[in-house]
């Protein structure tokens, strides 16, 4: 580690020691053989971080206690907006001799985020000189010590082309954005946040909220978008269970925000204008079983809380107990987020067989609703109905300049 000495406090030791011991955190790398584990970075970039953040040992102690309230400690990271060439050096000195080998930086990612035991990736198939020449040179210790977003522009210089360009916010926007949005009272840190096109991360990584949700089209900038979350916004990336005062009321002891409680993880990979994604079920499992995941779907049959419409009708405490665990998974799914923030491109069009699928989706829903006419219908489903319709009214419009990135912002 390339930086000032810190001395190290009881406290701090303390952390360490705790860090340490979590099940997350595997041994430290002994010699570049073990470089080839799954994970084999992720105890000691945890290590490092605890030096000098703390993140992710606040965050595992919240997870611990299942509960917290504004007297407790939580995760947050200042960014700097212009961030460090030194880092940005150590970047290019680590992908510039793979390019010539052929190597992508999709590759380049998959080496970092396989490195980091996060299950989006698997390892990568470079040769092992390339391989060696990342164990030598590439630095995690950098990201840590000058937190920015320098993924943004090595994949807007090495990553995206075609249909999905990326041309990434810069962070001090983004920065500037939270600041003006968010308050000083505890509610900015409770607030559901949802990013429908999170690129890197750069919109949401800023955030004072420990409930963000975040999402993208592209399989690459997810991926990157998960690295990041590791390094700075551990709130995001690992969540494997409501916590009473962020996710579920600390009076009524029940869920009061969007919850996928199939997964782990807050950083999905899909269609944001059809609320469809994919994520691994286990976020830190090398080879996890990836999942559907849906957020506020415009098909109807897609959300699950209407295969519950019997049971709904009946008084709960006559249903069993899994019974009501499911039934409130469901209702967990329905809870719009307290702010949407996005930057999206305005540049990628919706393709014709996109159009033909969600007038199909259209035709599905008014039947589905049709049918349940007669029923007599709880509040929460005509709520849903009445969102659902308002965006089937703005798909069925005129297309005709329109880019697919402008309708998901409208949603």
């Amino acid at each position: 580690m390339k930086h000032d000495k810190i001395e190290l406090t009881e406290e701090k030791i303390k952390q360490l020691a705790e860090i340490s011991l979590h099940p997350l955190f595997t041994p430290f790398p002994q010699s570049i053989s073990d470089s080839y584990r799954f994970g084999w970075a992720r105890g000691l970039v945890m290590y490092i971080e605890t030096i000098l953040h703390g993140n992710w040992h606040k965050w595992l102690k919240i997870l611990d206690k299942g509960e917290w309230d504004s007297n407790d400690p939580y995760p947050q990271i200042e960014l700097s907006p212009s961030g460090s060439d030194e880092v940005r050096k150590m970047l290019k000195k680590s992908f510039e001799p793979l390019q010539y080998k052929g190597i992508r930086s999709y590759e380049f990612l998959s080496w970092i985020g396989y490195a980091l035991g996060i299950s989006w990736f698997e390892k990568p198939n470079i040769d092992d000189q390339s391989w060696k020449h990342l164990y030598e040179n590439f630095n995690f210790d950098f990201f840590l010590q000058y937190p920015s977003d320098y993924l943004s522009l090595f994949l807007a210089e090495n990553g995206s082309s075609g249909d999905l360009s990326y041309f990434p916010t810069p962070l001090h926007i983004t920065i500037a954005m939270n600041r003006m949005l968010e308050g000083d009272d505890d509610k900015s840190l409770t607030d559901l946040v949802y990013e429908p096109c999170v690129g890197t991360g750069a919109m949401v990584l800023p955030s004072k909220s420990l409930n963000v949700v975040a999402s993208d089209l592209s399989h690459l900038m997810v991926r990157a978008a998960a690295i990041q979350a590791f390094l700075y916004k551990p709130s995001m990336l690992y969540v494997p269970r409501p916590v009473i005062g962020l996710h579920a009321d600390p009076k009524e002891l029940r869920i009061n925000k969007y919850f996928e409680l199939e997964v782990d993880s807050r950083i999905y990979c899909g269609d944001s204008l059809l609320g469809e994604f994919t994520c691994p079920k286990n976020i830190f499992l090398e080879g996890s079983e990836f999942v559907d995941v849906f957020f506020h779907p415009l098909d109807l049959e897609k959300h699950e809380i209407y295969f519950y419409e019997e049971e709904l009708s009946k008084p709960w405490q006559s249903l069993s107990f899994e019974m009501q665990k499911r039934i409130v998974a469901a209702m967990a799914r329905e809870i719009q987020p307290d702010r949407t923030m996005t930057n999206p491109p305005f540049n990628a069009k919706i393709p014709k067989h996109e159009k033909e699928h969600m007038n199909e989706i259209i035709k599905r829903n008014q039947a589905f609703v049709e049918e349940r006419k007669s029923r007599e219908r709880l509040s929460m489903f005509q709520q849903i109905e009445e969102d659902i319709e308002q965006k089937m009214e703005l798909i069925t419009t005129d297309y005709k300049g329109v880019s697919k990135e402008q309708l998901m912002f409208a949603f």
